[in-house]
């Protein structure tokens, strides 16, 4: 089956790339795969993790499970994925939050877990409410590390992209270097491994352009 892409006719299986122009439709399913995936893992990774660094009973209870599981290789879910969600783009995005989730979850319980009891005594001496702990003391003293944790987490989202998509994607980068595999083709797997390094700098620095002047009081 082939889909016309901006005026050429490209084959949607597989990751074959025949024609001119299918290059940048492998890209951009791969960022949109990424990007939302990520997404996803920031928010819950986030409220995971500040349950955890901020609530001794809940850290207790479920600390030891998220360790667990945050030693699982990624690889591991690949065939429970597949086989609970079929083939295609759901096992890809399950798979890719996966591997993005877990340096949210630590990077922000461990900030959380260190913000000094004297300045969270301080806070409610000065008639800050408990439940406004978390947006006055917590996140504000929490998120220089919170910012790293994004940052590595943005990284190794984008490298788990090609293990999501060897469950059975037809676009994606991951998935041409697949098709490209085996059918011999070293120069498109070449291409592949160069997009996967030019498109994770360019995401680093970006990020890290867009936070700065959120953490910029920690570098004084």
């Amino acid at each position: 089956m082939d889909t016309l892409y901006l005026g050429e006719r490209v084959d949607t299986f597989a990751g074959v790339v025949p024609y001119r122009g299918a290059g940048w439709l492998h890209l951009s399913a791969s960022l949109s795969r990424c990007g939302w995936s990520w997404a996803y893992a920031v928010v819950i990774g986030t409220v995971i993790g500040l349950g955890l660094g901020a609530s001794k009973w809940v850290a207790a209870l479920f600390e030891p499970l998220a360790n667990g599981l945050r030693a699982v290789p990624l690889f591991a879910w690949l065939p429970l994925a597949i086989v609970q969600l079929g083939i295609g783009e759901k096992p890809a995005r399950v798979l890719i939050f996966i591997g993005a989730l877990w340096p949210i979850v630590v990077a922000t319980s461990d900030s959380v877990a260190r913000v000094p009891r004297a300045q969270l005594e301080t806070a409610c001496m000065l008639g800050t409410p408990r439940r406004r702990l978390w947006r006055r003391i917590y996140l504000p003293s929490a998120l220089p590390e919170i910012v790293t944790g994004l940052r590595l987490s943005l990284i190794l989202a984008w490298t788990c992209v090609i293990v999501g998509e060897l469950s059975g994607t037809s676009r994606g980068v991951g998935a041409m270097m697949n098709a490209a595999r085996e059918s011999g083709r070293t120069d498109q797997i070449i291409v592949g491994i160069i997009t996967f390094a030019v498109v994770g700098y360019l995401g680093d620095r970006v990020l890290r352009t867009l936070v700065r002047p959120v953490i910029r009081w920690s570098e004084s």
